[in-house]
């Protein structure tokens, strides 16, 4: 048995991609190893699934992957398989393992139930260990037999291998799981995404991330024709509508074009995939583009710069950034009508409140359509997790629970309480803690008036005027408990949220989750545990959207009104309209069969297509408008809500993961002729209306 197990105690998948790398290490042993014919494999994701066919089957070895978001339910499955049989010979992989021989000790001190643990790519160990275990059927031996990249403890003793973990340099010698048959029953689920991957490696070398060591710094290749093979083998299968594309820079090598070539040829013979999620290459724009081109829309232009600031990027091995380029590959690529996507992280060696308020605004100057803001991981693996680097910039850490990735689940009729913790910096030399929390509310007024292009047609005609997201976002931010009181209740509530998910001690929070039954009730619930972010976003998109434009276009006017008054006066009605006009599209979007109608007179859609190039004329003839969402986008609605949840969990992570644009409504432009009372009922509603009070806009039908 292999797993690579995920929490489904909310209703779903708490992780959704397809255990491709652990079906990587299956293909590969049973090509290659001398005992593939007297040997079975079966694969799990679902923890009932795994625990059903170990009590049947007790299989004498068992593998587990270990991330970050299943590390805990691993290793109690683990205790309890050794308590049930203590010679099953127990092997952990993946990349959420410390650095450095003592901590690599202790982890094992502290699991003495993992037999081996192996690090890095695992076809080859995992294949070379198993071999010596089934020829000695004794684990003491395979733990001594110094396999390369394989770790054990002995004795009290670190067994480390002499050499790395060999890479494998031609990918197409690993067998395809997906051509093999092994991930079939994955996809017709189609609750989780399929995952390829066309190279592996990373040049970079991030100190955040734990593909930023330096055994991970080449990158080998996968064959054009085999990756296109697994493609359509998938796109065959599959229901659902995305890829998940495991390439850590994509777009950043010639070939990449040629794959994007492939992936459209693909998609054009079975509408498969709607949405690729990669992330692209950092440093060749123009390759990024090329393949942005020939996807048409269905990949993001991901710029994770994590900061802008100079000083904090040669702190994270990062100063490869060129903020011209990142720009105009922003700009091209919104001309090109292609997602562009960026990462910020909190809380970095060497940031500030001022640092990261920076960053977020110059790349919503920059026309980012999506800015994600992260707080820094100290992962186990990573550099920055390091003692030496936590000590270096006084690191300071909290814990919590990692959103979804709790649960009680049931082994053999003992109940197993698991929940992933992640260790969350908060404060450094130069951020103090309270900047730190003020930065967190900064992150929900972004995610609230920026992202997903929320106020993309504001922002358009407000560039006119020389009003840009850098000095309309402050104003928002400063101002947001002066709004409606939805929006105050809303900031309060994540305030709270953000202070109250965090603990000191994640020993204490641990033996708090495992002893106490009705807080891991209330983690199951919903009631604590989620992604205050993604929640607080849902909350705002299911029931504040009026509200939310209400404020932006308040503070709007009186920029305005400062900047140019002349302009003010006349384009008042144009605002009051494009408000009426952008809550219709955005409303209620997961209500998909709910249909808004309204007229206008000014032709909002010829000023899009413009890019507000061209400054709004009032209409004679009016334009009645129909808002509605098309049977694709409904589709890729339905499929989420079923892969994420409908409650506001779900709904929260849907909006992280899928881009607005796919989300709100499409419109439907009708000439009509001049109609008297009709006119006169608008210009009624456009002098009654009022900002901060919600206007109805228009009949539902």
């Amino acid at each position: 048995m292999i797993s690579d197990l995920t929490h489904t105690s909310t209703g779903s998948y708490a992780t959704n991609l397809a255990p491709y790398p652990i079906a990587c290490i299956q293909s590969y042993f049973l090509h290659y190893s001398k005992h593939a014919k007297n040997f079975n494999f079966k694969i799990f994701k679902d923890p009932k699934l795994f625990v059903d066919s170990y009590l049947k089957h007790k299989p004498k070895i068992i593998g587990f992957s270990n991330y970050i978001w299943n590390s805990d339910l691993a290793y109690e499955f683990a205790k309890k398989i050794k308590k049930v049989n203590p010679d099953t010979f127990i092997i952990f992989g993946g990349p959420n393992f410390p650095l450095g021989d003592e901590s690599r000790k202790n982890w094992l001190k502290t699991h003495p139930e993992v037999d081996v643990y192996i690090v890095g790519e695992g076809e080859e160990s995992f294949t070379n260990i198993i071999d010596i275990w089934i020829d000695s059927e004794d684990i003491r031996t395979a733990k001594i037999a110094n396999v390369a990249g394989c770790f054990s403890l002995v004795d009290g003793h670190l067994q480390k291998p002499n050499e790395l973990n060999p890479r494998i340099p031609d990918l197409d010698k690993i067998p395809s799981p997906y051509l093999e048959g092994y991930l079939d029953e994955f996809l017709e689920e189609s609750k989780l995404s399929p995952i390829l991957e066309s190279n592996r490696g990373c040049p970079f070398s991030c100190t955040f991330c734990v593909d930023g060591i330096s055994e991970r710094s080449k990158v080998y290749n996968k064959s054009i024709e085999r990756f296109s093979a697994e493609l359509e083998y998938i796109a065959q299968r599959y229901k659902g509508k995305i890829l998940t594309l495991a390439d850590l820079n994509f777009g950043m090598y010639s070939r990449d074009v040629e794959i994007s070539k492939a992936i459209a040829k693909i998609k054009e013979k079975y509408n498969y995939p709607y949405y690729i999620q990669v992330s692209t290459g950092k440093n060749n724009k123009e390759r990024v583009l090329d393949c942005a081109d020939v996807l048409k829309g269905s990949m993001s232009l991901a710029a994770s710069v994590q900061s802008l600031d100079k000083d904090v990027l040669v702190n994270i091995k990062r100063d490869n950034i060129s903020e011209e380029k990142l720009v105009d590959m922003t700009q091209m690529g919104n001309k090109m009508s292609a997602n562009t996507y960026s990462e910020v992280i909190l809380a970095l060696p060497g940031d500030s409140k001022e640092k990261h308020f920076d960053t977020v605004l110059r790349l919503a100057d920059a026309q980012m359509n999506l800015i994600s803001m992260y707080q820094c991981m100290l992962l186990q693996g990573s550099e920055l997790g390091a003692k030496s680097t936590r000590e270096q910039w006084n690191l300071r850490s909290k814990f919590r629970i990692l959103p979804r990735c709790f649960g009680r689940y049931n082994f053999d009729n003992e109940e197993i309480i698991a929940a992933e913790i992640e260790e969350i910096c908060v404060s450094t030399s130069s951020l103090p803690l309270d900047d730190y929390y003020e930065c967190r509310s900064f992150a929900l007024t972004e995610g609230l008036f920026y992202q997903d292009k929320i106020l993309f047609e504001l922002f358009g005609f407000l560039k006119n005027f020389g009003i840009k997201p850098s000095n309309l976002l402050p104003e928002l931010h400063n101002r947001r408990l002066t709004f409606s009181q939805g929006i105050v209740d809303l900031y309060r509530s994540f305030d709270y949220d953000t202070k109250h998910e965090l603990y000191d001690d994640s020993e204490e929070l641990s033996q708090l989750i495992k002893t106490d039954g009705s807080i891991i009730d209330k983690y199951i619930s919903g009631e604590l545990g989620v992604n205050v972010l993604f929640k607080h976003r849902a909350m705002a998109t299911l029931d504040l959207i009026d509200d939310i434009y209400d404020a932006a276009f308040s503070i709007s006017l009186e920029l305005l009104q400062k900047k140019d008054s002349e302009s003010y006066i006349k384009y008042k009605s144009f605002l009051e309209e494009l408000r009426i006009f952008c809550i219709l599209q955005h409303r209620n979007v997961f209500d998909y069969d709910k249909i808004y109608e309204h007229t206008f007179y000014y032709d909002f859609q010829k000023l899009i297509n413009d890019n507000f190039q061209t400054l709004p004329d009032k209409s004679e003839v009016p334009l009645h408008i129909k808002f509605y969402t098309e049977d694709e986008k409904k589709q890729l609605i339905k499929e989420q809500i079923i892969e994420r949840g409908s409650d506001i969990n779900g709904i929260g992570k849907i909006l992280s993961r899928t881009l607005g644009s796919m989300l709100q409504r499409t419109i439907v432009v009708n000439k009509q002729e001049k109609e008297k009372d009709l006119h006169k009922d608008i210009k009624m509603e456009m002098a009654t209306s009022e900002f901060g009070v919600n206007v109805s806009p228009g009949e539902f039908v």
